[in-house]
């Protein structure tokens, strides 16, 4: 489970001689036993990518726990989600590789049903391709399409053909008019990033879910 394209930003792989060679670090390089031998969090205390370091909004008795935090495999993040009883929206990546496209659809589905998890999972995805592959090898699963920049022609056809259940639009291409047209269709709309706390205040009051960095602060 991890967000970035390279292992560069978020982990101490630069740190590592045996891995000098592997430059820019595609996640993809490496073995999931090598994934889990890197440090995944001294790079937050050590950035302060929010500043909540630098405040005191993260306590210093947080700081070794923070330090030890590991990339951890799918398998790891639903043996928690059904631990807990946790859903989990879980986004399949554009990998940008044919190796990891002829895959990575089929060996997460058979992730979730070997786990016995798919009913925590909602599935977003932006690659047509993939929510094609997706839909080919489980009618069922709850899918959500993601959106960044604009939304695909005819959006309510578009999430039909998929049968999605959610919409994941950018929180600046989500109008009033674009959630009061996907509620009355029966969509379920969840923006990305909200950050702004009053910006997340509105979507919460006309019925929109937030994807946000800062979900201990979003809390209405």
């Amino acid at each position: 489970i991890f967000h970035d394209t390279t292992l560069a930003r978020t982990t101490n792989i630069a740190e590592h001689e045996n891995f000098q060679d592997l430059r820019p670090w595609r996640t993809e390089w490496f073995t999931a036993a090598e994934l889990k031998g890197l440090d995944c969090g001294s790079w937050f205390l050590r950035d302060d990518p929010f500043g909540t370091v630098h405040s005191g909004e993260v306590k210093a008795a947080e700081y070794e726990a923070i330090r030890k935090q590991k990339i951890p495999l799918l398998t790891d993040l639903l043996e928690f989600a059904e631990k807990n009883d946790f859903p989990v929206n879980l986004e399949i990546k554009d990998l940008g590789t044919p190796a990891g496209d002829t895959e990575i659809v089929d060996r997460v589905l058979d992730t979730l049903a070997k786990t016995k998890t798919t009913e925590l999972v909602l599935l977003s995805l932006f690659r047509e391709e993939y929510l094609h592959r997706v839909r080919a090898l489980d009618a069922t699963i709850p899918l959500a399409v993601l959106a960044e920049k604009q939304h695909p022609p005819d959006l309510l056809h578009y999430l039909g053909r998929f049968s999605a259940a959610a919409y994941h639009p950018n929180e600046k291409i989500c109008s009033k008019n674009l959630i009061h047209n996907l509620q009355q269709a029966g969509y379920r709309i969840d923006c990305w990033t909200v950050n702004n706390m009053d910006r997340a205040k509105e979507l919460y009051r006309s019925g929109v879910g937030v994807i946000t960095d800062w979900p201990q602060k979003v809390s209405i």
